[in-house]
């Protein structure tokens, strides 16, 4: 091989380096080889003892990439250096495999220490603020009803129904047609249809309200009827001051609620309209509780399973049954466990990185070795 086919190869197989590197190391073996010529030695002597140029430029690649990394200590700069010295045998090949295999499961451990300490903390934070301050309140199901017919309800605003349905609130509720009756925040809004026949019993006694024939019969014991707010033919009352209720609508439609205990939220309710039967309870002892029942098919989902019937086929998803005390220690484990996995992720990654200085130490004085000697 001649010296320019030399250096044209040479400078074909280090064409991924930078342009100014390139020209530096060719210039280098030009000098080499015509201070080799100079001595009196021949031109086939002096490239035979050169060695191969492909593998001459893997050699200088490797250097180059130790010298940039030394420059700059990166981890993606010590990759390419070990990605280098890889290349420039099959043996280190296989090493690079199994290397690869543990940077990847050193990522998974950070990826699921990290996702277990930050569940772990926000359960106990979640938790402990619920036993120190009430919030977030864990034994409530948020809830609203809308008529499933568009002119049932003309004292809403047309912004705040779309509200809701956009918020989903009545979407178990969006094949029943109750227009008499809506939840707005903490009152009871009533509204009496044709042939509707009302019955609340509040703090102060009973009311019941009849629309007959499009006019409003009222009757009243004691003090009852003070407690709503009248505009016309929608009445509205705090839902603390309501015991219990009973709709029905002359379409056949029905819908009762009573209250379970002290709270004004602890009630149950029950919605039947056109073969739907819905019910569910707000808070109570147990644990709120929503069943849904249509033509044979029913869903119910209570604090400790999911039970779902259509037909044939039954499905049954049962949750755990600790108390919140129990999650509270789970979370206290998840959090304990995540901080530990991330402490032995950054150990592992310290004491990787110190045996990959090493190792590429190593090889890159062997290296320049190799070139000095090739070079002498």
């Amino acid at each position: 091989m001649t010296q320019d086919a030399f250096i044209q190869q040479l400078r074909h197989e280090l064409r991924s380096l930078p342009k100014h590197v390139v020209d530096d190391i060719v210039a280098d073996y030009r000098e080499y080889i015509g201070d080799a010529l100079a001595a009196g030695r021949s031109e086939a002597d002096v490239i035979a003892a050169l060695g191969d140029p492909v593998k001459l430029a893997r050699e200088l690649r490797a250097q180059a990439s130790f010298r940039q990394w030394e420059t700059r200590r990166s981890f993606g700069n010590l990759l390419r250096v070990i990605v280098s010295i890889a290349g420039l045998g099959l043996v280190q090949l296989f090493l690079l495999v199994p290397f690869i295999f543990y940077l990847t499961l050193l990522t998974c451990g950070y990826v699921l220490s990290a996702t277990m300490l930050v569940t772990g903390l926000a359960t106990v934070v979640l938790l402990s603020s619920h036993h120190a301050f009430g919030w977030p309140s864990t034994d409530r199901i948020p809830f609203s009803f809308q008529g499933s017919s568009e002119d049932s309800n003309e004292s809403a605003d047309d912004g705040d129904v779309s509200q809701r349905r956009a918020d989903g609130d009545a979407a178990m509720l969006k094949r029943v047609n109750v227009p008499d009756f809506r939840v707005d925040g903490d009152r009871f809004v009533l509204q009496p249809q044709p042939g509707t026949h009302m019955s609340i019993v509040t703090t102060s006694g009973n009311v019941e309200l009849r629309n007959e024939n499009g006019k409003l019969h009222v009757t009243s014991t004691g003090g009852a009827t003070a407690g709503f707010d009248v505009k016309g033919d929608v009445w509205t009352i705090p839902r603390a001051n309501v015991v219990a209720l009973e709709i029905g609508t002359g379409s056949g439609d029905t819908l009762s609620a009573a209250r379970m205990g002290g709270s004004a939220g602890d009630m149950a309710w029950e919605v039947k309209s056109d073969g739907e039967h819905v019910s569910f309870v707000e808070g109570g002892k147990d644990g709120p509780r929503l069943a849904v029942h249509s033509e044979g098919d029913s869903v119910v989902i209570d604090k400790n399973h999911v039970a779902i019937d259509s037909g044939d086929d039954h499905v049954l998803i049962v949750g755990p049954h600790g108390s919140s005390i129990g999650a509270l220690l789970y979370g206290v484990a998840m959090l304990a466990g995540g901080a530990l996995g991330l402490w032995l992720c950054v150990w592992l990654t310290r004491f990787t990185w110190r045996g990959l200085v090493r190792y590429v130490r190593r090889h890159a004085e062997r290296i320049a070795e190799r070139l000095e000697h090739g070079a002498a």
